[in-house]
């Protein structure tokens, strides 16, 4: 793999919709090594969050090759692809998918429920990151006394909670204001560099590319040159 985590081969992805064929992603061939920032950015449409699933796991190629540490994950069983997600692939999604009949505290403690951790141990990672991110005092909310900003703030606290080597970020700032937005990444670099994790966000443009290691440009399910 010389050095990378995450390789993509010639990489297709086609859905039938209608009866109309239509192309998300045309032989698309990257390398994500370890600790990484890496922007993929692009217009609405043009395959960003397509890649970011194919290269997680969430689904697979129509052709071509996804490859996790020299392994393909085709070649996975269902429980190894569940082990990557479970263990070291944390995701964030542009909708919160927060339950609505959970508080904020409970929406984060489900994400470790299978984790062997004691209450204790798990309460500490729960709040600490709450403080971090400066709502610690909302975490007996239900998600609908929450802003928007917030809603977005528990589901990134969610996937961050279990301590993920490798996190995919779909639009994480698309639906906050330029402020908490700015917040945002700064606490994921921070985490970045703590714990020497790898960072793939997709977004549209509002994320300065001084920030990443690398920036990645689809256009039209392509890699732009």
């Amino acid at each position: 793999m010389n050095g990378n985590l995450i390789e993509c081969i010639s990489v297709c992805k086609h859905y039938a919709i209608n009866n109309k064929a239509i192309t998300a992603l045309s032989d698309v061939s990257l390398q994500i090594r370890n600790n990484e920032m890496v922007l993929l950015k692009g217009r609405s449409g043009a395959g960003k969050s397509t890649l970011l699933y194919l290269m997680s796991g969430l689904i697979n190629p129509t052709h071509g090759r996804v490859i996790i540490d020299g392994s393909c994950l085709s070649d996975l069983s269902e429980k190894a692809i569940s082990n990557l997600l479970l263990n070291r692939f944390g995701f964030i999604f542009q909708n919160f998918n927060l339950l609505p009949t959970y508080t904020v505290y409970e929406n984060i403690e489900i994400a470790l429920v299978q984790k062997k951790m004691s209450r204790n141990t798990m309460r500490k990672s729960i709040m600490m990151l709450l403080e971090k991110f400066n709502i610690h005092n909302k975490s007996e909310l239900f998600p609908s006394g929450l802003s928007i900003g917030q809603q977005q703030l528990v589901a990134i606290i969610r996937t961050l909670v279990k301590k993920p080597s490798v996190v995919f970020a779909d639009e994480p700032t698309g639906s906050v204001d330029d402020e908490t937005a700015g917040e945002i990444i700064e606490h994921l670099l921070d985490l970045k560099k703590e714990q020497e994790m790898t960072i793939v966000m997709a977004t549209h443009g509002n994320i300065s590319e001084k920030l990443a290691d690398r920036t990645i440009i689809l256009e039209n399910g392509r890699i732009k040159e």
